[in-house]
């Protein structure tokens, strides 16, 4: 099946790109090609080119910001698809809280940022989440103990199965640490979330904002490509209690810190290293490939696994 043709013929005011390299989009400037790459600006134009892929048998891809995933050196075939509809809208309002639909292709900071202008708290930490919220949605995205998946009520979603348009309440999102339902059902596409946020002063509000940008500029290597952090943090365990009576009282250990006192931080394969900042970060040094991201997690967790009896997750997604 020739998929430039196919698409062009039946869409020929789209402006697909082909053969795109998606190392371009990617945050850790690694990646192959996609087959057939399309922005959608719409829900329309999203709607007609998923029920066309489930109709024509054609593999899609929904990339978000690219910032959480390592794709594979040989590319993606099928459509990739980018939602970049990106509107915030505040639909409702009391004395103590605000109520916001934002779509998926809002950047993630954007919306943090506007919030706070108008003094709706909770989401501060979130600030330095790269990517789009479609993505940090699908992945129930974290900030230390926050999960932004607590803030959201309900969720607008896209069934390419069934080519409808449903409202999944928070329950049906299945949320839980780095989960939500979206993971398990790649026919549920994700086009926008409500949000209930407190009511707060916006100075205070942008002030906590600041606090977790200073924090993150201080611990995390901003200034290399990365895919933030490779690993969850893995559940505590008796035996780390003993080693690590500071972290005793949590629930969940930071794997950096595992990681680190395993001695892999700074370990290289290629020109992919672990984080000399935060051991839980993978860097590209400059030509990195997923191939090398992959071998270096496998050492990374054979170690841990061997001085701590403890198995590491990965929080990125592979694409392929």
């Amino acid at each position: 099946m020739n998929l430039e043709k196919l698409f062009s013929k039946h869409f020929p005011s789209f402006n697909f790109l082909f053969n795109y390299s998606l190392a371009k989009k990617s945050y850790f400037k690694i990646g192959g090609q996609a087959e057939i790459f399309y922005s959608a600006k719409t829900r329309q134009e999203a709607m007609d080119l998923l029920s066309f892929c489930k109709e024509q048998g054609v593999k899609f891809t929904i990339l978000g910001g690219a910032s959480n995933v390592i794709i594979a050196d040989g590319g993606l075939s099928g459509l990739v698809l980018s939602l970049d509809f990106a509107e915030l809208k505040l639909i409702e309002e009391n004395e103590q809280e605000l109520f916001y639909q934002a779509d998926a292709g809002i950047k993630t900071s954007y919306l943090v940022s506007r919030v706070a202008n108008q003094g709706g708290g909770g989401l501060e930490g979130f600030i330095g989440v790269p990517g789009v919220l479609g993505g940090a949605i699908y992945n129930n995205a974290h900030y230390l103990k926050d999960l932004i998946g607590d803030k959201i009520y309900q969720v607008e979603v896209f069934d390419v199965k069934n080519s409808e348009i449903h409202i999944f309440p928070r329950e049906k999102c299945e949320f839980a640490y780095e989960q939500s339902v979206f993971q398990k059902d790649k026919n549920l596409v994700i086009f926008s979330a409500f949000f209930a946020l407190k009511k707060s002063s916006p100075d205070k509000v942008k002030e906590e904002v600041r606090a977790a940008i200073a924090k993150r500029e201080l611990t995390q290597p901003l200034h290399l490509p990365s895919c933030g952090c490779v690993f969850q943090n893995p559940p505590n365990t008796d035996l780390l209690r003993k080693l690590f009576p500071q972290f005793a009282h949590l629930d969940f250990i930071p794997a950096g810190f595992l990681i680190d006192q395993a001695g892999m931080k700074g370990a290289r394969l290629g020109d992919i290293q672990v984080s000399e900042k935060h051991a839980a970060f993978f860097v590209n040094l400059g030509q990195g490939q997923a191939k090398d991201v992959k071998k270096l997690i496998e050492k990374v967790k054979t170690v841990v696994l061997e001085k701590f009896n403890v198995i590491l997750k990965e929080e990125v997604f592979y694409l392929s």
